[in-house]
């Protein structure tokens, strides 16, 4: 997909730099976009990767705060972690007990939008990590700012293809639902979710072999039946 230049492809992930860089700065003609888009840089061949700020902040006073109270809910719940990036400060309690993780992390989500009520910041509670970063830094501005530069670059968008399997992705799919009906492409746009749940998706695969297989099949057509995409 990359290697035909009419495509615009980015992948998006909450990682840093760094990761995204190792994982995919290997491939010619993709847009990386790291920390939920608040990092992003297009990979040409013969050029260093840069990656650029999607938007300057300057308040970031915050994150002092919010680390230590999420130090002291790493202290007191075994297998939890607390993760610093350039734009968010996240608390993982994927390794700990169930039961547990539920009743520390809707504490721990309460007590900081209680504290940073008055603050421009987005608090999140995702399936297995509570998450304090600034409001615009999300999957769904990135998005937004990808489509605007695409649709002015190379002229009115033909076709979206957008894949997301977390709750964070919900932003992303939201953003295209809006840009379709503004430019009157609903039927040329397909938002996909892995998860079989309430979202802004139009439509869910199974898992990420389905993924796999429909890429594949817009790539190289075949005779191979695609997947049922359920809406």
């Amino acid at each position: 997909m990359c290697a035909d230049r009419a495509n615009t492809v980015s992948v998006i992930s909450g990682r840093n730099r760094n990761h995204m860089r190792l994982k995919f700065g290997c491939i010619d003609n993709l847009i990386i976009a790291a920390e939920s888009g608040y990092y992003y840089g297009w990979n040409v061949s013969g050029r260093e990767l840069v990656f650029y700020k999607l938007k300057e902040l300057r308040d970031w006073g915050w994150q002092e705060s919010v680390l230590e109270i999420m130090k002291s809910y790493q202290e007191r719940a075994d297998g939890s972690l607390v993760t610093v990036k350039e734009a968010s400060v996240r608390w993982y309690f994927k390794d700990v007990d169930a039961d547990f993780a539920l009743k520390e992390s809707n504490e721990l989500l309460a007590h900081l939008q209680t504290i940073f009520e008055y603050m421009p910041l987005d608090i999140v509670r995702e399936k297995d990590y509570v998450e304090v970063k600034p409001i615009g830094v999300d999957k769904g501005g990135y998005t937004r700012e990808l489509l605007k530069f695409v649709n002015k670059r190379k002229g009115p968008i033909d076709f979206i293809l957008c894949i997301g399997d977390s709750q964070n992705d919900e932003q992303m799919f939201k953003e295209i639902k809006k840009f379709a009906k503004a430019h009157s492409i609903e039927d040329k746009a397909f938002s996909i979710t892995l998860e079989e749940r309430m979202s802004e998706a139009k439509y869910c695969l199974n898992d990420y072999t389905e993924v796999i297989s429909t890429l594949e099949d817009i790539v190289l057509p075949s005779s191979r039946v695609l997947p049922s995409l359920t809406s």
